[in-house]
């Protein structure tokens, strides 16, 4: 956890300025501002307007989040690799276009791959599907320290915070975690991010999603939550979804239709994309994401690699390790 934290500070920290956390310049803002200044060159007024085109389609995409995150069975890709730094751009698209072509509602990515995923779902501009919002995976702890962190996954492309946290850490009591949590939703909503709670992603031991959570999300201004069951009223509720069928089957019977797909390519987001495209990496995603998609269960095996498929093209099971 701290390697993780030391990484999204620092990557996130290149792309913002410290301690100010930027905000999108409004229309009127902008105006004034010119007005103001007559003498700013041509090549000032473009920059400033790309800023401002870039803060409004983000915060669109921050508003289409939400309302797909409320659809029946929502899918958040958690695109993870052990190697960022060695991965080629076109294994990082291979994977980032099956996520949208599947059709998944968001991408959930660490620091390192915010500015490709979204560069790459960012082509799909215009076209059907179009690009999906890209969700910066970051510590609480991180957030509520360098607030000015939301700005800088704003800036690589970012259309929302992803809140990991854990309740064994020291937050005084529910209320010191609960403000913590409002801290940094309101450090992304100032940078027009959207927001999901991720409780216990990640977590060393026990299960995945925090009890309540949905209750908690909706208390803080969050988009959603991961959550451990079905949850009525508060925000959407997600569940974290190893790839089993046994792991999905056990999230619909707990009232669960929405997930994230926790690690989706295994930790080797590259594998085999120097090989063929789309890579098997690309082709796990897919499979992944028809079948949380899908309303009935379908009978599937693990072979060598991790990866099975029943003959009737069933969906994949994750084997462990």
């Amino acid at each position: 956890r701290e390697r993780e934290r030391e990484t999204c500070g620092l990557v996130f920290r290149m792309s913002a300025k410290p301690v100010h956390v930027a905000k999108p310049v409004a229309q009127s803002t902008w105006r004034a501002q010119q007005s103001a200044k007559p003498g700013v060159s041509r090549r000032s007024l473009l920059l400033l307007l790309i800023l401002h085109v870039r803060a409004a389609a983000s915060l669109a995409i921050g508003g289409a989040l939400g309302r797909e995150l409320a659809k029946a069975r929502p899918v958040v890709v958690h695109v993870w690799d052990a190697k960022p730094a060695e991965l080629q751009r076109y294994a990082i698209d291979d994977v980032s276009m099956a996520c949208r072509e599947a059709g998944a509602t968001a991408v959930l990515v660490g620091p390192e791959l915010v500015e490709a995923v979204a560069k790459e779902q960012e082509l799909a501009r215009g076209n059907f599907p179009g690009p999906l919002p890209v969700i910066a995976d970051c510590a609480l702890k991180d957030l509520v320290e360098s607030p000015e962190l939301c700005a800088g996954a704003a800036k690589l492309g970012a259309s929302a915070i992803g809140i990991r946290y854990y309740e064994e850490e020291e937050w005084g009591d529910a209320g010191g975690l609960e403000e913590a949590l409002k801290q940094a939703v309101a450090a992304a909503e100032a940078s027009s991010l959207a927001a999901i709670l991720l409780g216990e992603f990640g977590a060393a031991a026990g299960p995945e999603g925090v009890v309540g959570g949905s209750d908690l999300a909706a208390r803080v201004g969050a988009g959603a939550a991961l959550t451990r069951g079905g949850e009525e009223g508060g925000a959407p509720a997600l569940g974290c979804w190893d790839g089993s069928e046994e792991g999905l089957q056990r999230l619909r019977e707990a009232g669960i239709g929405g997930v994230v797909v926790k690690n989706a390519c295994r930790g080797d987001l590259g594998r085999g994309a120097h090989l063929k495209s789309p890579s098997p990496a690309a082709t796990l995603v897919t499979k992944l994401v028809k079948a949380a998609l899908s309303k009935g269960s379908k009978k599937i095996w693990a072979g060598a690699g991790g990866t099975g498929l029943a003959s009737d093209g069933g969906g994949p099971q994750l084997a462990a390790g």
